[in-house]
């Protein structure tokens, strides 16, 4: 019988989490649905598909996008997010990387850089150390991140959607690492 997340608790859903990281089967299904639910219960108000859709959103414009955008687009005021966007950030990372093979977050900046796509250093280091952790490897660190950017731009031209058009169908090649 499958396992449906919506009805584990949180402790239920860290454990199944950290049992799946545990046995390295952090590809499965069951491992991204977790990590996705306990997102969406643990965000601060900050909504885990509202993320996904606005970013994927912003990619197929060709555009970046601010911390603050994934706020409002929660309808979270920056005040009460901005602790927790870090958080967020890791989990919307860690998903679309084993989920798609990119690191969607790249393309979430400052807001003062949203023209231009760089990273102040404090948000450059947390992505690099997202990365990292997920075995990327990385010498320079404002290539990888202007790589990374143009990957997420590239990928979602190749990439289907559904008809709304919020969720990205199918899965790409993951990255080396």
């Amino acid at each position: 019988m499958p396992i449906s997340v919506e009805i584990l608790s949180i402790g239920e859903l860290e454990n199944l989490i950290e049992n799946h990281r545990r046995q390295r089967a952090t590809h499965t299904p069951l491992y991204l649905d977790a990590l996705r639910e306990l997102e969406k219960r643990e965000g601060k108000g900050l909504d885990f598909d509202r993320s996904l859709s606005i970013i994927l959103q912003a990619a197929r414009e060709g555009r970046f996008l601010s911390y603050k955008d994934l706020a409002d687009f929660s309808g979270v005021d920056w005040g009460q997010a901005h602790r927790a966007i870090g958080g967020h950030l890791w989990k919307l990372v860690e998903y679309s990387h084993l989920r798609h093979g990119i690191l969607l977050s790249a393309i979430v900046v400052n807001k003062p850089n949203v023209a231009t796509g760089k990273l102040e250093p404090r948000a450059l280091k947390g992505f690099i150390e997202a990365a990292r952790l997920l075995d990327y490897p990385i010498t320079d660190e404002q290539a990888f991140l202007r790589e990374q950017q143009a990957l997420v731009f590239e990928w979602v031209r190749r990439e289907p959607t559904t008809t709304s058009g919020e969720e990205v169908v199918g899965d790409a090649d993951p990255q080396p690492g």
